[in-house]
């Protein structure tokens, strides 16, 4: 299992990236917490969990208990933008 500092080096890596195409958005309503009770602030991942289903977390909540991975059947990384929306900037 990774330690939330490798978690948190991943997300930072990811913000480095430049993403190529189309931006998209998370177009559903969010709540200020996420699915295991943690405020939200700047980051959300959509994210598989080790439980099996998948929920909306926050950096601290995807450590211990997403699935530690972006892509295609694994998970989203969203940054929150200055007009509020979620753009999706990995997986």
């Amino acid at each position: 299992m990774k330690t939330l500092r490798e978690y948190i080096d991943i997300i930072n890596a990811a913000y480095t990236q430049v993403s190529e195409g189309k931006e998209v958005y998370w177009l559903s309503p969010l709540n200020d917490v996420d699915d295991f009770g943690d405020k939200f602030t700047d980051t959300m991942i959509d994210g598989k969990t080790n439980m099996g289903p998948w929920a909306n977390m926050t950096p601290r909540s995807w450590a211990k208990h997403g699935v530690g991975q972006f892509g295609v059947g694994l998970g989203q990384l969203y940054k929150k933008q200055p007009d509020g929306r979620w753009l999706k900037i990995k997986g």
